[in-house]
């Protein structure tokens, strides 16, 4: 049944893609496109969040030469000339759907661009902690784009790459970023249902959406074999005993994940959807912002950030710092019970790079980093014994 839903989202997002290709009604996806002063002030006032002064003017767009990678999007540094002063900068980040066909079709499935342009339009303004400024979003069928602020522009601005990713941080930045963590995750903390559902609706969660949800566990299993096929041997066979095994009791899985009290989570909170300005750090990429445990992002963070050797010499030392935190932010938690909850989630971990290479949503670039990531992934199911703590679980 599972697989029948997931085939029918499937095919309405391969519809949706051959609608926005003949409709003039569609958003551009196209760089060329965006470059040009008239699309471009379109997509400002029609998408406007009303942090500019009126109606917004372009007269001439230069793409600037600063790479920007992304796994799934084409980013987009333009340097702007405006016929009138609508508060624009001199420079703005554009995001945008990326060309790749079978990239636009996955996204659209899993509804990721269009929770992100929601976030960015009714929840980020009111969190605790940075993220970046943003003048204009929207989506419509299968695309989406995001118009914010540029933030190389701003020399206190420290941005992070895929080589910081792949050295690690330092413990001092780890432990920053856990104490954003603790602060983001403590403001909702324990919400009812009600009240989560007035800030960002279940209709936009990955795992418990009415259509996404029941289709996320063939997500999972299809996933699997084109991922071994690219990276043979990359799971042993105790962990891929596992991973089988969790999707058999996905129900059971999903249910304590997702058992209360909940808080709002980043979703993808990896060492490169941070960034510092000045004392305070913030967060890019909302495009997986969903309600669940708040370790779960600490965990997702420390294994796909940290090189295995080091996260092993300080993993405990680290989940029990973030606890320490919750407790000075007002929302305290038993570290035993957090403990036991980040070793749960090491699978949401692994099942999470296993799925981006096995749909092959990937740029080529960051081939390198995702197989590390994919090693890291691994050692930490071992290291926390993740099989055993299923075999607990399911007893």
């Amino acid at each position: 049944m599972d697989s029948l839903r997931l085939a029918a989202l499937g095919l309405k997002a391969a519809t949706r893609l051959g609608l926005d290709a003949v409709s003039p009604a569609s958003l551009p996806y196209r760089a060329e496109d965006v470059r040009d002063p008239k699309v471009l002030s379109r997509l400002l006032n029609e998408g406007s969040l009303g942090l500019t002064d009126g109606p917004v003017e372009i007269t001439r767009v230069t793409q600037q030469g600063i790479p920007s990678v992304s796994s799934n999007c084409e980013n987009l540094v333009l340097s702007i000339e405006q016929g009138r002063e609508a508060g624009l900068p001199s420079s703005i980040f554009v995001k945008i759907p990326m060309a790749s066909w079978a990239t636009r079709w996955f996204f659209s499935v899993i509804h990721s661009w269009k929770l992100e342009s929601e976030f960015f339009r009714h929840v980020a303004a009111d969190l605790p902690l940075l993220t970046p400024r943003t003048y204009a979003t929207d989506w419509r069928g299968s695309r989406f784009y995001l118009v914010q602020e540029n933030l190389n522009e701003d020399p206190g601005v420290e941005l992070f790459t895929n080589p910081d990713m792949l050295a690690g941080p330092s413990l001092e930045r780890v432990r920053q970023c856990l104490d954003t963590f603790a602060r983001l995750h403590a403001i909702h903390f324990g919400l009812g249902a009600a009240e989560r559902e007035a800030i960002l609706p279940l209709t936009w969660h990955p795992f418990l959406s009415p259509t996404l949800g029941p289709v996320s566990r063939t997500l999972n299993r299809m996933g699997l074999a084109p991922c071994l096929k690219r990276y043979p041997g990359a799971l042993p066979p105790e962990i891929e005993a596992a991973y089988r095994l969790s999707l058999e009791h996905w129900s059971r899985l999903r249910a304590h994940w997702f058992e209360g009290p909940l808080s709002l989570l980043h979703g993808d909170s990896h060492l490169g959807n941070f960034y510092v300005r000045g004392a305070e750090m913030g967060m890019l990429d909302w495009q997986a912002v969903h309600w669940g445990k708040g370790i779960r992002d600490v965990e997702y963070f420390l294994v796909d950030s940290l090189p295995a050797e080091v996260l092993a010499a300080h993993e405990r030392e680290l989940v029990d710092y973030y606890c320490a935190r919750r407790a000075v932010h007002g929302e305290p938690i038993d570290p035993e019970q957090t403990w036991q909850d980040y070793r749960g989630f090491t699978f949401h971990t692994l099942m999470t790079i296993v799925v981006s290479i096995g749909f092959g949503a990937l740029n080529e670039d960051q081939d390198r980093l995702m197989r590390e990531i994919l090693s890291r992934t691994v050692a930490a199911a071992q290291r926390v014994d993740y099989p055993g703590w299923l075999r607990g679980l399911l007893a």
